[in-house]
């Protein structure tokens, strides 16, 4: 019997996965599993090789979670393991070797922390220009929990950002530090979607108050995207009483959003009066520095250590390759190892290419030329060409384009600060370096300006 129930809590996990997940990533990674013991708690699954158990615990952890919470199973603990798990009546199934995607715990733990998160702390949080702001808010809130006479208010903290970018790292981390401080502290990490269903079902109880108070007898309340609410209308309601209560007695709120609150079409004026109490902080694609920073603390991980090292024009390559998401960064690295550990190979530019070549359709080896580079960049500022490579314009609507043109250049190719300044009339390098350093202060400042050179970088390359 409690086979046959792993096998349909399993099934029901794939279907939601099914769904969610790319054709591609759902065949290579979560078909060849199957369920292997299941204990009344924790599902035990076999993956049929190391490197799949770690590719799903390092890329495919979030989206097993909201898996198990759209199908009302995120009571339930995950293992992924690559043995046999032989049950035994009198105890829990074992196996050799098992790594929880879950956190190990009972019902009475005075805490909740999504599946998979393990490894979502500050200290293994990379900061760049693109968070520096976002993060020292979460460490603030750390080390002033508790304190009244923090000098700054941050409740709630409200971080927003694109997708994969480090916002649920931020904030689960800020729930470690809190618990790390305090164990007694109650946390509770609340995804949307997953209290929409709790809701649901209050009102077919016709009684909503008690759910009210699980979530107001917390001291601290992860709020995770918080953008989904737009299309719950009584949802909204009864978050905006539980975030009410909460800041009515002090209790520390961490909020995460795809945009900032003024931008939350369909959010109740009231509700997003709340979110803009505190402090609003934006975290943005890292730069390049930050990307290569963020792949050399990612092969700090033990996981990696019987791997084969990577060379440092492998992380360029992969640098210069990922740059939307810290999740596209991740996830291109990890495949290249795992193409090198398949073929028995060292890694090499040419398996890095190759790894890249089969992640996204698209030639590795691809070339951006500085002209195009700097006729796309014309186009979106709307300026001729020619007035784009003028060396001697120095008016602000000139200006400004042209370093932008510098900086994408500098991102997008292998040129050096001499041979982009040719291209703008035998500019001098260092005249180059002092706009590119321009360009990188104006987007630390500017969030829209932020924005539209990622776009750029994205669509260029």
């Amino acid at each position: 019997m409690i086979q046959h129930e792993a096998q349909q809590f399993w099934d029901l996990v794939c279907q939601s996965l099914v769904q969610r997940l790319p054709d591609r990533t759902y065949r290579d990674w979560v078909l060849p599993c199957v369920p292997a013991a299941y204990d009344g708690t924790t599902l035990w699954i076999q993956t049929p090789s190391a490197s799949v158990k770690m590719w799903i615990e390092q890329q495919l952890a979030e989206d097993f979670h909201d898996a198990l919470v759209r199908t009302d199973l995120s009571h339930l603990r995950l293992v992924f393991t690559t043995d046999d798990v032989k049950l035994n009546p009198k105890s829990k199934p074992v196996a050799k070797t098992s790594l929880p995607v879950g956190q190990s715990g009972s019902a009475s733990d005075s805490f909740s922390l999504p599946q998979g998160f393990d490894r979502f702390t500050l200290d293994s949080f990379v900061v760049g220009p693109n968070c520096q702001l976002a993060f020292s808010a979460a460490n603030a809130i750390v080390e002033n929990h508790g304190h009244a006479n923090s000098s700054y208010n941050m409740n709630p903290l409200f971080i927003y950002g694109g997708s994969g970018l480090g916002k649920t790292h931020l904030m689960i981390g800020i729930g470690k530090g809190l618990i790390a401080r305090n164990a007694q502290t109650r946390l509770a990490y609340l995804k949307v979607d997953k209290f929409f269903h709790e809701v649901t079902g209050a009102i077919r109880l016709r009684d909503t108050e008690p759910l009210r108070r699980k979530y107001q007898s917390n001291d601290i309340l992860l709020l995770d995207d918080v953008q989904v609410l737009r299309t719950f209308e009584r949802t909204q309601e009864e978050i905006f009483y539980i975030i009410e209560h909460l800041l009515q007695h002090g209790k520390q709120i961490v909020i995460t959003s795809d945009n900032p609150p003024d931008r939350l079409e369909g959010l109740h004026d009231r509700l997003v009066t709340r979110c803009k109490w505190g402090l609003t902080v934006d975290i943005q694609p890292p730069d390049f520095e930050t990307r290569l920073a963020i792949l050399k603390k990612k092969l700090e991980d033990s996981i990696f250590s019987n791997y084969p090292p990577v060379p440092s024009d492998v992380l360029s390559f992969i640098a210069n390759k990922a740059k939307a998401s810290v999740r596209d960064l991740e996830g291109l690295l990890t495949r290249v190892i795992f193409q090198a550990s398949f073929l028995a190979k060292d890694v090499t530019l040419d398996i890095a290419q190759e790894a890249y070549r089969g992640m996204t359709g698209e030639d590795p080896v691809a070339s951006v030329s500085l002209e195009r580079i700097c006729k796309i960049t014309a186009e979106k500022f709307g300026i001729p060409f020619s007035d784009l490579i003028k060396k001697k314009s120095r008016r602000q609507e000139i200006l400004i384009p042209r370093q932008v043109a510098m900086y994408l250049a500098r991102e997008l190719t292998s040129a050096s600060y001499e041979e982009i300044g040719n291209i703008f009339g035998n500019m001098h390098h260092s005249t180059v370096i002092n706009a590119i350093s321009s360009v990188k202060t104006r987007m630390q400042k500017n969030t829209d300006f932020n924005r539209d050179i990622h776009g750029l970088l994205n669509s260029i390359s």
